[in-house]
Formats: structure tokens, C-alpha cells, sequence
């Protein structure tokens, strides 16, 4: 499964062969370069994202971990070694999130692109923590088997405003 998902991120993060679909918030999909191998997988995307939040704003670390693989992957900037790793790990980094009453307030996917059994969502979410306001983005990498989509890696993002790149001089192709 590894070798797989180091073949999908490849061809993902160099766009070859890789449909990609942009999503409206959930309220509908544009195709562009060709649909996803797997028809569902919009609607298995923002089931992941309603699920993700309902659960960690409900308080269930143990849901929110489900959608996990045993082995999956999350790379994070508030755990000190940056990677948790395992459904188990998650579980208990998620835990901590949860007994601070942290709050997930919106999550909005932006894009979401598929190969074969594998696809990336980047969203943008906000929260309130310990009543601060934050807002931050993720990627997250999920794989099918069988009908159940689960995530194998998700890397949060949360930047800061004050040191940030506030605009980019993008050239214009010819």
C-alpha cells in the first residue's frame, strides 16, 4: 500500500494522469481534465470532512480516528516531533484537541483530485481555540479499498499572518 501511495502523491504532485476536481463548499463539483476513476468520490470526500468535524466537535476522538487507516500518517506543527503515525497515535493526538474544547467552526474543501483508488482533498478550515480564532489548511490523502474511502496521510497547516508571504508576483505565461 505504501509503494501505491508513493506512486499516487507522485503522479498527483506532478500532474500526470490525474483528474482533478474542484469543489464548491459541497454545493456541487466541476470537472476538469476528465472525472475521477471513482464516480463517488466527491461525495466520499465531503463525507470525510462532515465526518471529521462533526466527530471532533462532538468530542470522538475514537470517530475521528476511524477514518484513518491503521497506519496512516498526520503531520502536524503542533506535536513536537511533526508526524503522528497510526490510527492509535491519532487518536490520542486528537484526544488532546478535544479535552482543550477545541472547535472546529468551518471546513470548506477547495479542490479535490483523484488517481485510481487514491485521492487528495486540500480544504481551509477555521476554529476557536482556548477562544482564539485561528485558521489553517490541510491535505489529506485518503485510499480505497473495497467501497470505504480512509485517510492514509494528512498534513495540517496553520500559518502565521503576522510573518507569512502576503502576496505573490506571479508571471503571466504568453
Amino acid at each position: 500500500m505504501k509503494r501505491a501511495l508513493l506512486a499516487c502523491v507522485m503522479m498527483l504532485g506532478g500532474g500526470m494522469a490525474c483528474a482533478q476536481t474542484g469543489m464548491d463548499g459541497g454545493s456541487g463539483a466541476t470537472a476538469r481534465g476528465g472525472a475521477c476513476a471513482d464516480a463517488g468520490a466527491l461525495r466520499a470526500a465531503q463525507q470525510i470532512v462532515n465526518a471529521w468535524k462533526e466527530g471532533y466537535n462532538g468530542g470522538d476522538a475514537a470517530g475521528v480516528a476511524a477514518l484513518y487507516t491503521e497506519d496512516a500518517y498526520y503531520l502536524t506543527q503542533h506535536f513536537a516531533t511533526g508526524i503522528v503515525h497510526g490510527r492509535a497515535g491519532i487518536q490520542a493526538y486528537v484526544q488532546r484537541g478535544v479535552d482543550a474544547k477545541y472547535h472546529i467552526d468551518s471546513i470548506k474543501i477547495v479542490h479535490v483530485g483523484c488517481a485510481g483508488e487514491f485521492m487528495y482533498v486540500i480544504t481551509r478550515y477555521e476554529s476557536t481555540n482556548a477562544g482564539q480564532k485561528a485558521f489553517g489548511v490541510n491535505l489529506v490523502v485518503a485510499g480505497k479499498t473495497g467501497n470505504v474511502w480512509r485517510i492514509v496521510a494528512h498534513e495540517a497547516a496553520v500559518p502565521d499572518p503576522a510573518t507569512a508571504i502576503q502576496q505573490l508576483d506571479i508571471p503571466r505565461s504568453h
